[in-house]
């Protein structure tokens, strides 16, 4: 199980960095029930769109987009653990 914990928290970890260097953002107010429109995707920590009255990061996207990567790294990790070089022996579950 540990190749599965290390690999699934890796790719996690690395999804996350790629996802805040390029997260989506948009320029509708904030608890605004209308659907939103993204100006682009950009670092969180970017002014690329400081001209742009009321941009900000799209945090409901950031969240289902780390959602998918969350799901990604653990299917990763599983297959990781799954196809792994060293086996061994299965444990019987009798004894």
């Amino acid at each position: 199980m540990k190749t599965f914990y290390n690999v699934t928290l890796f790719c996690f970890a690395l999804g996350l960095v790629i996802l805040c260097c390029d997260s989506p953002w948009t320029l509708t107010p904030v608890g605004s029930p209308y659907s939103h429109v993204v100006l682009g995707y950009a670092p969180v920590w970017s002014g690329k769109f400081s001209n742009v009255p009321g941009a900000r990061v799209d945090w409901s996207a950031f969240t289902l987009l780390a959602g998918g990567v969350g799901f990604f790294s653990i299917v990763i990790g599983a297959s990781a653990y799954f196809f792994r070089a060293k086996r061994g022996p299965e444990k019987d579950l009798d004894d």
